[in-house]
């Protein structure tokens, strides 16, 4: 790593963070760190960085974390992390405590925003320029290129949020969403799934009505990113979408709701091109923290 800028990549997760330290992402060294409260995770994060770069300095790092979170880099607030279920981790604020131990340029957007980063970007000639990525776990994100750019508003959309149709078979189930009950979230997120079934989606048989009823919900989230953000690609990552033959039943769904009204995707082959698997697999997080930090790099240098 001598001669060459050292970043750190930290992907935040709910039960689990990792962080990676290096020059390269293709060979820096990962570390797997257990989430537990804020001040256990945060010095545990801080001693594996210091432990990479020994005598070096970091030069900026990168933060893909779960949310909701203070995503405007103007705001003193940036890097904040707002109303969650995860207990204790409201108020915490990463960004800012890095920063201060570090004294380096940091970072921050939404673990779903940092992997449309890395889909749209990491190792094409020609990156995508319209993008949506959405991750389907214990709860239910997406991250939105336009223009070669992150979208965001006065924070970063709550697509897992939008309400739904409900299904005539589902209208006993209340939804698991704490906030909405019923809305997307509350009823295809993993914890929906769960409360429904007593189990995983994966571990359903392929001819199991939960799979087709999540296919039903997913394909509504679909038409709707379509009809507003017109993408290239849209991306399901996450646990969820690892189920076999549920991107199949997704496509069919979308196509069945969108019916006639743009040509263009009114087939199964423009289907099977628009909506897609994670190319990253379990790689965009990470790789979209360290995109962020080479970028905080970039910005600082150029200033």
């Amino acid at each position: 790593m001598a001669g060459e800028p050292i970043y750190a990549a930290i992907e935040m997760g709910g039960t689990k963070c990792i962080v990676s330290v290096g020059s390269n992402p293709d060979t820096a060294r990962r570390h797997k760190i257990e989430t537990r409260s804020p001040g256990e995770t945060i010095q545990a994060i801080e001693l594996t960085v210091r432990e990479e770069i020994g005598r070096s300095t970091v030069e900026a790092i990168g933060i893909a974390s779960f949310g909701p979170l203070d995503v405007d880099a103007r705001s003193s607030h940036h890097g904040r992390i707002g109303r969650t279920p995860k207990r204790g981790w409201e108020g915490t604020n990463l960004v800012s405590q890095l920063r201060e131990t570090f004294n380096c340029p940091v970072k921050a957007e939404t673990d779903v925003n940092s992997a449309a980063i890395a889909e749209a970007n990491w190792h094409v000639d020609d990156p995508v320029q319209h993008l949506a990525y959405m991750t389907v776990g214990t709860g239910i994100g997406v991250g939105i290129i336009q223009n070669g750019e992150i979208v965001n508003g006065l924070s970063h959309p709550e697509i897992g949020h939008i309400r739904v149709e409900k299904h005539p078979s589902d209208r006993s189930f209340a939804g698991s969403c704490p906030f909405h009950g019923d809305c997307l979230e509350g009823l295809a997120s993993g914890l929906a799934i769960d409360a429904r079934w007593g189990t995983s989606l994966s571990e359903l048989p392929e001819d199991h009505p939960g799979v087709g009823l999540e296919a039903f919900y997913l394909g509504q989230l679909t038409v709707n990113l379509i009809l507003h953000h017109r993408p290239e690609i849209i991306i399901f990552g996450g646990g969820v979408s690892k189920t076999p033959t549920l991107i199949d039943k997704i496509r069919a769904e979308s196509l069945s709701l969108l019916g006639d009204y743009l040509p263009e995707l009114a087939t199964t082959t423009a289907m099977n091109h628009l909506i897609r698997l994670p190319r990253l697999d379990d790689d965009a997080g990470i790789l979209g923290a360290f995109m962020l930090a080479q970028s905080a790099h970039s910005h600082t240098k150029a200033s």
